[in-house]
Parts: structure tokens; sequence; C-alpha cells
């Protein structure tokens, strides 16, 4: 067996259970993981630093600052040099797992939803709803149409049950391949407004509305030279514990990993 994949795994904005987390980091087969907080992480982006790392997994949620008070939370772009350095990687082929409340991150920077396929707003405006979630949902998930046989799904061709958190999240259906769909419905009327929880009004929905949701729970995003993957699951101990979310995130992180190879 070859020397283990170095992945450099980004972590802090968003609360999360440390041990179950950094177990199921341990136990990926032929993996290796580093993890380093935000801001500290951007330094690894930069430079040569990149060359150490054969993918990043991103389960990080910078750009936001909630009030003491909850009223509103401040929202702050990225700093212009760790914008350029993450694109200019994307540019060149290193590959990126983005896991659960990463979908969230850098809410002001239109280009990392872009790069990811898809946006959960925390914030309602007047040209967007807020998303919705729900926690410890138990779902059967399933491939999506024509994803059987892709890398990523590797022994899961059957699908999978899981408890976790359920998002109702804008996707960008014309730039992802799907990969997996989940059974739950996803309404405003089974999961909850995000922007009600932010100022306070936790599990209600008053004022909000949502288009029903694709059922789509992990994806490829179409990139010329990058590979993306987004997997939706990751909210805590059930989810890192699951041996098919474990499977599943070590098929993508060797995946993404494998096209910095042909790039080189």
């Amino acid at each position: 067996m070859g020397s283990p994949r170095q992945i450099l795994a980004v972590t802090k904005g968003h609360g999360y259970d440390r041990n179950s987390f950094s177990e199921l980091l341990d136990v990926l087969p032929g993996i290796a993981c580093t993890q380093v907080e935000q801001p500290a992480a951007q330094l690894h982006f930069s430079g040569a630093e990149p060359d150490r790392w054969d993918a990043y997994l991103l389960y990080d949620m910078p750009g936001f600052a909630f009030k003491p008070d909850r009223s509103h939370p401040d929202l702050f772009d990225p700093p212009r040099a760790f914008r350029d350095d993450f694109t200019s990687l994307i540019e060149r082929g290193h590959g990126f797992v983005f896991v659960h409340h990463a979908l969230a991150a850098w809410p002001t920077w239109e280009e990392y939803a872009s790069i990811m396929g898809g946006r959960f707003r925390f914030v309602r405006d007047d040209r967007h709803p807020d998303s919705g979630y729900r926690h410890a949902v138990e779902q059967r998930i399933t491939p999506a149409g024509g994803a059987v046989g892709h890398p990523v799904l590797d022994g899961l061709q059957d699908g999978f049950t899981i408890t976790d958190e359920l998002y109702l999240s804008e996707i960008h259906h014309a730039d992802i391949t799907p990969l997996l769909v989940t059974d739950a419905e996803l309404t405003d009327r089974t999961l909850w407004s995000t922007w009600n929880a932010v100022i306070g009004r936790r599990d209600t929905n008053d004022g909000w509305e949502h288009p029903r949701g694709s059922g789509v729970v992990a994806w490829v995003r179409n990139h010329p030279r990058s590979r993306i993957v987004y997997l939706q699951f990751g909210d805590g101990a059930a989810a890192f514990g699951n041996p098919a979310f474990r499977r599943l995130l070590a098929n993508a992180l060797h995946w993404v990993s494998d096209r910095r190879s042909e790039n080189e």
C-alpha cells in the first residue's frame, strides 16, 4: 500500500463534536488528515503550502459574527489574498470536499457558492429566502439517477440509512452532477426557518416561504480541472459514526486527490 493521502481539514465558524469528528478522520482508510482552524488555515492555501496537501476537506463556516442580541449577524468578506489563493488552487486542479455547514461559509462571496455548486443562506433578503434545517432526521439515501458506478459511491450502490440534519437550501442544479438523494420531504412545512432561528424565534416558520427541495444531498461540481464534491451529511456523532458516511467521505477524498495527481 502506498503512502496515505495528505488532507488538510479546515474547521471553525460553527459548533461541532470535536472528538467524534477527529475519530472520523482518524479511521478513514489510506488518508492522513491534519486539522487547522480558520483563520490560520488560510496560510495553507498560499505559496508552497498547497504542495503538502493532496486535497482539502472544508468543514468550516467563516464569514459570520453573530451579535450578542442576535438581531442580525455581521457578515464579512474573506481577505483578498485568500480569495486569490483559493481560486488559483481550483484552477490548478486541487481537489476539494465540502462537508455539511461549509455550504453556508463566506455568505458575501458569491464565487465561493459558485465553486461549491450551492448556498445555504442564514439571512433572508428581498431576493432570496433563508434556507431551512431540521435536526436528527432518519432518512434513506439512494444514488441519484445516472450516478451508480461513480467512484465516490463505490460500495454504496444500494444506498444507506442515516440519521442526520436536513437542509432545504439553494442548489445550482445546472452546474452539478447529483450523486445522492434523500427520501425525506424537503419543504417549508417540514423544516424550520434558519433566519427565524438566528433572530431568536427557533423552530418557527412565521413569514418563511421556500421552494420545495430536489432531495439532492451530495453532488459533484462540474469543473474543467478540479474535482469538487459536496456532502450534506455531518451534523454530529450519529453521522460521523455511520459506516456508510465514513466510506462516502473516504471515497470522495481519494477521488478528488486523484485529479491533482493527473494534473502534475
